[in-house]
């Protein structure tokens, strides 16, 4: 029954796309476009020496891993210029972040506003989350997406977004939480 209910959602949301916009409602993120842009936050990427994040660790068969034990990428600028930022796995729905200056190997502890352990977080008005981040290696921008109510597929779609800006080693928020989502649209 559940299943049949997705795919009858699933597929309303195939006709209005393929049929006029003007025929069919639409999610309101559709006809927002994104706040800031990616280039407003340009940086240099830093091409020097790096210092490798305390949460990473090369192994003796030269693969890389967290200090979960998960298998890792290599360090590498992710973020601002000068940053690797991870979303590490701590298990079905869990995560959580770290960020590193690969410059001067300074962790930004700012980060964890976004973790999202066993127990999911839960919005101020009742609504479980999961986050999402989005970020570029050569902008300071990162926008946070929080995904309302994914375990409900009535309401799987409750997405709110906010845009944050890495000044001086600090996330600092530069816009309110809007209740829509425009990232996922333009990806």
């Amino acid at each position: 029954m559940l299943e049949g209910m997705k795919w009858a959602r699933t597929k309303a949301v195939l006709t209005c796309f393929l049929s006029s916009a003007a025929l069919c409602p639409m999610n309101p993120a559709w006809s927002q476009t994104r706040q800031f842009q990616f280039e407003q936050f340009s940086v240099n990427v830093y091409q020097g020496r790096i210092h490798i994040p305390k949460w990473l660790h090369k192994e003796n068969d030269g693969e890389w891993s967290y200090s979960n034990w998960k298998p890792a990428l290599p360090p590498s600028v992710t973020f601002a210029g000068e940053y690797d930022l991870a979303g590490i796995s701590c298990g079905t729905e869990c995560r959580y972040y770290e960020l590193t200056n690969l410059r001067t190997g300074a962790d930004v502890p700012g980060i964890s506003m976004f973790d999202g352990g066993e127990e999911l977080p839960v919005t101020g008005d009742g609504h479980p989350y999961l986050t999402i981040l989005y970020y570029k290696p050569e902008s300071r921008l990162l926008i946070a997406e929080y995904h309302l109510d994914f375990r409900d597929p009535d309401r799987s779609n409750a997405c709110r977004q906010r845009y944050f800006v890495l000044e001086n080693g600090k996330l600092r928020p530069v816009s309110k939480t809007f209740q829509f989502c425009t990232e996922g649209d333009e990806q």
